[in-house]
């Protein structure tokens, strides 16, 4: 479980904002799962709205960059090459100041808060403490390339810090280097999932098609009934058997119904909507992770789906029936109908996150808590949010449109 996100000086994001997954109101009928030895709860979904260019995806960006570093830094990335960072590039400081990254979460029932601070350069700070019987424990801190360890920490750790360069993490080499108890930490990192409702579906699906997954297709009323390999893949498929090599992965295509004596028909993977890929390659991801219990990031969710069945996505993840071992979902989007009173599974108001950009440029992330007025299933959320009631709405400068009026009644010249 993910229970907060802190981050400083990356992409749009300046000053130093806090995301968190923890609830502030009771949810019986939601999956929140325990925090160990602490009467919080964390939420299972939590949705981040705003104003385009306000740093939503920034945000998810932001946690992807931090675990990417966990999981290459220590393998991946080149001693001589800059760390891969982005910094807040719009004031004359921030280019060159630290940028910072923070993770609360829990981990085989242990509650941990491991971070770090870079430069373009060098790694300059990162910690690991954790709260196994609830008083914290450290078991690193580290300063440019002085580490130290707590005693609660044992194993070979000597030899890892002479393996460790001044730009990348300590946590990725130990993981690298087989430390039982930080590679079991590490794992934590690479147990998430990110994905995005725009170009990643557009690829002919590939692999086996699990029954659950087809099972959501049916579920979303789309009209299909069944899958079947391209004729492309059954050709590959028989050849490699005859030439007696490993078969090609398959691809696949949906089948429809129709008026043909065998009333289904396949259609190329091209010509299905943009909705019915999205949300045949989003069925996938989701069902991977509520089986394994996993987070899963998504960025713009709802772009190419009817809200109903974007609620849908989201239903399955507030469901204890359906995630049972803890997933979390967290995700951005536009799709305000998951405010709304009339929604079958909407956010409730410790579950929605806001951004706009303030003075300079700079991200501003604040739950929308902070109007402690806000009263669920009685306020019209969704019509408040239009309002610009909360912010994190565009602003739009109607003066400008009489440029377009003046252009509008111009004629147009020759040669235009």
């Amino acid at each position: 479980m993910l229970l907060r996100f802190r981050v400083t000086n990356f992409a749009s994001i300046r000053d130093e904002q806090e995301f968190s997954a923890i609830a502030l109101d009771d949810h019986p009928d939601l999956a929140t799962t325990a925090v160990p030895l602490a009467k919080d709860r964390a939420l299972p979904v939590a949705g981040i709205f705003g104003p385009n260019a306000s740093g939503k995806s920034n945000v998810i960006k932001a946690m992807s960059f931090a675990r990417t570093a966990v999981i290459e830094s220590h393998q991946r990335w080149l001693p001589e090459d800059p760390i891969p960072r982005w910094p807040f590039r719009l004031d004359a400081v921030s280019r060159d100041a630290p940028s910072e990254f923070v993770f609360e979460f829990v981990h085989d029932q242990v509650r941990y808060e491991y971070g770090f601070a870079l430069d373009d350069a060098a790694v300059l700070e990162e910690w690991l403490f954790s709260w196994p019987k609830g008083r914290r424990l450290v078991l690193f801190e580290r300063t440019g390339l002085d580490i130290s360890f707590g005693a609660s920490l044992t194993g070979h750790k000597a030899a890892i810090v002479d393996l460790v360069r001044e730009n990348s993490l300590f946590l990725s080499a130990a993981a690298a280097n087989n430390h039982t108890h930080l590679r079991s930490v590490a794992t934590w990192f690479g147990r998430w999932r990110q994905t995005a409702t725009t170009g990643r579906h557009r690829r002919q699906p590939r692999g086996p098609v699990d029954k659950q997954v087809f099972d959501l297709l049916r579920y979303a009323d789309i009209g299909i009934i069944g899958v079947a390999m391209t004729e492309q893949a059954q050709a590959e498929t028989l050849r490699s058997f005859e030439e007696a090599t490993p078969p090609p992965t398959p691809e696949w295509e949906l089948v429809h119904r129709s008026h043909h004596d065998t009333g289904r028909e396949s259609l190329p993977w091209t010509w299905e909507s943009s909705g019915t890929q999205a949300w045949f390659h989003l069925s996938q991801v989701a069902l991977s992770c509520l089986l394994e219990g996993r987070i899963l990031t998504i960025d713009d969710l709802g772009g190419d789906l009817h809200p109903l069945l974007t609620a849908q996505l989201v239903g399955l993840f507030q469901d204890r029936t359906t995630n049972p071992r803890g997933a979390q979902l967290i995700f951005t989007g536009h799709d305000v109908n998951l405010l709304g009173r009339r929604v079958e599974h909407r956010l409730r108001r410790d579950q929605v996150w806001l951004t706009e950009k303030a003075s300079g440029g700079a991200t501003r992330l604040y739950p929308l808590t902070e109007y402690g007025r806000v009263r669920d299933g009685v306020d019209d959320v969704e019509g408040r949010y239009l309002q610009g009631r909360y912010g994190a709405v565009p602003f739009f400068d109607r003066s400008l449109l009489a440029d377009l009026a003046d252009l509008a009644g111009e004629p147009v010249s020759d040669g235009a």
